[in-house]
């Protein structure tokens, strides 16, 4: 299909960018943690080339986001940076994510609307936890809303396989379950701070994210 990996990736790269735009402009943490997050950029324009093989549209906010990274000063966001380019950025990538809604349903509307939140939390808070920012209240916040719009995107897919032809349905059992399974276990992985009161880590996050990747990959096939 036209939008393929795009359902997914252009989601987690606006979602990202939207936490990111949070935390470097309103976020209460010291330049030299200020410093770590801009570091991650490279990151999330490492994705909007990705996106830029099929969408002509991504180079928009891969060169504006590009232009933020490597024109403000890491430790001085908020008092010299040019916020508005990041503002443009996440426009630019809100746009991007608008231009492949007219080749999809409304339950798949709703799937990929849900990955802003579960993709975007997932590797937002990867990226936080790679820069050590001090912002406690992510590491609890994040799983809550990956598990709230992953709950969401469950209904979605089920609302798209009533869409589908019974004996097609039949044809994508194997896959929907372990996507389902896999979605479960990133979650569970995702959260496991939380539930064995320990702190978080980069690969637990680094874990839960390939999972949520794989299974984004196998829902695919309901589209």
């Amino acid at each position: 299909m036209l939008t393929g990996y795009l359902t997914f990736l252009i989601p987690a790269l606006l979602g990202a960018q939207l936490i990111l735009t949070l935390v470097l402009t309103k976020g209460e943490i010291c330049p030299g943690q200020r410093g770590r997050v801009h570091k991650t950029l490279p990151v999330v324009l490492v994705g909007w080339l990705l996106a830029l093989m099929t969408q002509p549209l991504a180079l928009f906010p891969l060169l504006s986001l590009a232009y933020f990274s490597f024109k403000a000063k890491t430790g001085k966001t908020r008092d010299s940076a040019p916020i508005s380019v990041l503002m443009a950025a996440n426009g630019l990538a809100a746009i991007c994510w608008l231009m492949l809604l007219p080749s999809m349903s409304l339950p798949q509307i709703g799937m990929s609307f849900m990955a802003i939140a579960l993709f975007g939390a997932s590797l937002a808070h990867l990226l936080l936890t790679q820069a050590k920012t001090r912002l406690q209240a992510f590491h609890r916040i994040l799983p809550f809303v990956g598990l709230s719009s992953a709950m969401a995107s469950i209904l979605f897919m089920l609302w798209q396989l009533t869409e589908i032809d019974a004996a097609v349905v039949e044809t994508m059992t194997i896959n929907v379950i372990t996507a389902l399974v896999l979605m479960v276990f990133a979650l569970l992985v995702w959260a496991s701070h939380i539930l064995l009161s320990r702190t978080v880590n980069r690969w637990q996050l680094l874990g839960a994210s390939a999972l949520l990747v794989v299974s984004g990959s196998m829902q695919l096939t309901l589209f």
